[in-house]
């Protein structure tokens, strides 16, 4: 799994448009090396952020309807790169623990060697990138090229969210994942691979070679159910300049018919007044 690089909306070759900012849709990605599958989780910049709440959400909820789907699942395998705020940090080992505990199943998360990240969504990204040199108007067309981007041997499936969609854990059962405890000792960046057990452990590797060890971090267990929680009370502004330039660039795009009701992606009242 892995984030696509930002995507912007509008994309044409218009000069009136070189210089000015953008709206951003991020699109992050999960390829099953069992059945082929792909999938593409979508959303625009006013929509969710990137901070390490809504990765850890995606991920629950990605993994989380492969367990329901197949339930003679004993052990779910994850590789990903080793970025802090989408892969390897405590917010998203509490998602995965309180996935594992849930399920009863065990989570094994790896991350590739920095220099050596080449994985099957790169693949994803490339199909998808040829399809973008065409004009982009509106971040429906983005959803419609990620949805015709492969046909074989199946399309990637593709889920378009909101900011009512993200959410996060109400509690944390760890808040740090550091393998050492005194100054030398291994960081977070020196983690290999971590290991979520049915049981509530957290295990880990420094290499791929060794032998899994208890992570030293003590483990809290809340005495109410642990649930998600809203992370998003509304849109996210969008800054004043942003704004403006999207504004300035709305006749060099096509005319669509008067009769058709669309709703505004901007909302001018929660537009931020500081320069970008």
């Amino acid at each position: 799994m892995d984030l696509q690089s930002v995507l912007l909306c509008p994309k044409t070759k218009a000069s009136k448009m070189y210089y000015k900012t953008k709206l951003q849709m991020h699109n992050f990605t999960c390829f099953n090396l069992g059945n082929k599958d792909g999938f593409c989780y979508a959303w625009e910049e006013h929509e969710g952020s990137l901070s390490s709440e809504v990765f850890a959400h995606l991920q629950y909820k990605h993994f989380e309807s492969v367990l329901d789907a197949n339930r003679n699942i004993e052990k779910v395998i994850i590789w990903s790169d080793g970025c802090g705020y989408q892969n390897r940090c405590c917010t998203i080992t509490n998602a995965y623990l309180d996935l594992a505990m849930k399920h009863g199943v065990t989570i094994e998360q790896k991350f590739l060697v920095a220099g050596h990240t080449q994985m099957e969504c790169d693949s994803m990204h490339s199909l998808i990138e040829r399809r973008t040199i065409k004009d982009i108007h509106t971040p429906r067309d983005y959803i419609v090229i990620f949805e015709t981007a492969r046909l074989h041997p199946s399309p990637y499936k593709v889920t378009q969210l909101y900011h009512s969609d993200f959410m996060k854990l109400s509690w944390a059962y760890v808040t740090k994942i550091r393998p050492g405890r005194k100054v030398g000792d291994p960081t977070v960046h020196d983690l290999r691979a971590l290991q979520y057990l049915a049981d509530g452990r957290i295990r880990h590797k420094l290499d791929f070679e060794s032998d899994w060890e208890d992570l030293p971090q003590r483990l809290s267990i809340p005495e109410e159910p642990v649930h998600w929680v809203p992370l998003f009370p509304a849109q996210l502004p969008i800054t004043l300049r942003k704004y403006n330039d999207l504004q300035a660039m709305k006749p060099v795009l096509p005319k669509w018919p008067t009769s058709t009701t669309t709703t505004s992606l901007i909302n001018r009242k929660r537009v931020h007044t500081a320069p970008e």
